[in-house]
């Protein structure tokens, strides 16, 4: 995904690619469901995430560091400037914090989480999805290229030691899943090139044989998580 310019979620997608991913049918059921109104997108980039919940019918706010960014998700709703250290929302403010792929670029993601604990609601949701490193070749692959797209990796996680951590934050997990053993690495060249989107779903099946026996090693997990009443 080019972030360098705005970004509508769908464009260019095989529908098989839902079945490998599965934190998509989870964030719909959450966000939908009653109460949740006021949604963040933490680190949004350039809004692919945003358009995605405006397809749910929802209208998200934004945030993140990088000021092209910034201008480019405001094409899908308000979107602030700043750090993920000090979010700029008041206490008990929002009703769910989505973040995909930006805590392990903070340089203090325990801190991040207390400034998500403290502008969720009670009963507020934390939707997180995240890179672990129980798969070897993100190990390897980090060792050689310590950034992603000029952001730099900075808290690597394992599957066990982010869920963990979110609890040590005294959130309440409610689901945690690994997925995406080899999928990972297929799902970033047609964002380079849009012509091997076709070749999609011969690659998802490869990816149902694989996760079936080698599931420990995906390279990719969601969490969510509430804070307590």
């Amino acid at each position: 995904m080019d972030y360098r310019k705005p970004v509508v979620f769908g464009e260019n997608w095989s529908k098989s690619r839902y079945r490998v991913l599965p934190y998509f049918a989870h964030e719909k059921r959450v966000m939908q469901a009653a109460g949740m109104e006021r949604i963040l997108d933490f680190g949004c980039a350039a809004g692919w995430n945003m358009s995605r919940f405006r397809q749910y019918g929802r209208f998200p706010l934004g945030f993140d560091i990088v000021p092209d960014r910034v201008a480019f998700a405001a094409t899908h709703g308000p979107v602030f400037s700043g750090s993920g250290l000090d979010i700029p929302f008041p206490d008990n403010s929002l009703d769910l914090i989505y973040i995909q792929h930006v805590l392990h670029h903070i340089g203090d993601p325990e801190r991040a989480l207390q400034e998500v604990w403290r502008c969720l609601r009670p009963g507020g949701v934390l939707f997180l999805v995240e890179t672990v490193e129980d798969n070897p070749i993100i190990r390897w692959g980090r060792r050689l290229y310590p950034s992603w797209l000029g952001d730099e990796v900075n808290a690597p996680f394992t599957f066990a030691g982010l869920q963990e951590m979110v609890k040590t934050a005294a959130f309440t997990l409610k689901t945690a899943e690994q997925y995406s053993v080899l999928f990972w690495i297929w799902e970033t060249l047609p964002d380079r090139w849009e012509s091997m989107e076709k070749l999609t779903p011969f690659f998802v099946r490869v990816e149902e044989q694989v996760v079936k026996r080698f599931r420990d090693y995906s390279a990719l997990c969601y969490l969510i998580a509430r804070k307590p009443e």
